[in-house]
């Protein structure tokens, strides 16, 4: 009877040896998907970053979108505050990765020190201080108008570089 026994218990277990070894095991780990889905979703957004000396920055945008690596904001208007220099930013899309800001869609720049930039894209490294755009842009201020293909601007040095640029002096302007 304990041969019986033991001649079912090893049936058994080579049944489960066979069992196991014809069976396709699944991987456990984590399979990456094609769709990044929001984590957080905003809507007529109005924020405000306030310090100790008063108000530093203001955000308004119809919708907010956080992402794992990204944010995406639609409708962009920002101000930025900085001692007596007052900096703002419109667009009708802008994605944050990082340290890179990008604007997308009549992005425009204005200080009110009288210049303002205009283009269907700029890019804002907020690490180096660097604006540039890979699209045409116009830039106007109370020397005159510029006009270019793509730019970049190093916000430290306060240097420009400009690929095939046009110049209008405020006196040409005064003639039309």
């Amino acid at each position: 009877m304990a041969l019986k026994v033991f001649a079912i218990a090893i049936l058994l277990f080579l049944a489960e040896i066979v069992f196991l070894t014809t069976k396709d095991f699944k991987d456990n780990r984590d399979i990456k998907k094609d769709i990044d889905f929001t984590d957080i979703a905003f809507e007529n957004i109005e924020g405000y970053l306030i310090t100790k000396d008063g108000v530093e920055s203001t955000l308004k945008a119809s919708q907010l979108l956080k992402y794992s690596q990204e944010v995406q904001i639609v409708d962009v208007q920002a101000n930025f505050f900085k001692k007596d220099l007052q900096n703002q930013i419109t667009a009708d899309y802008a994605t944050l990765k990082g340290d890179i800001i990008s604007l997308s869609g009549n992005a425009s720049y204005e200080n009110n020190e009288s210049m303002q930039i205009k283009s269907q894209d700029l890019v804002y490294n907020s690490k180096t201080d660097i604006v540039s755009s890979a699209t045409p842009f116009t830039l106007s201020s109370l020397q005159g108008n510029i006009w270019g293909d793509d730019f970049l601007y190093d916000q430290k040095s306060g240097k420009i570089e400009v690929t095939k640029i046009r110049y209008e002096s405020p006196k040409e302007r005064e003639k039309l």
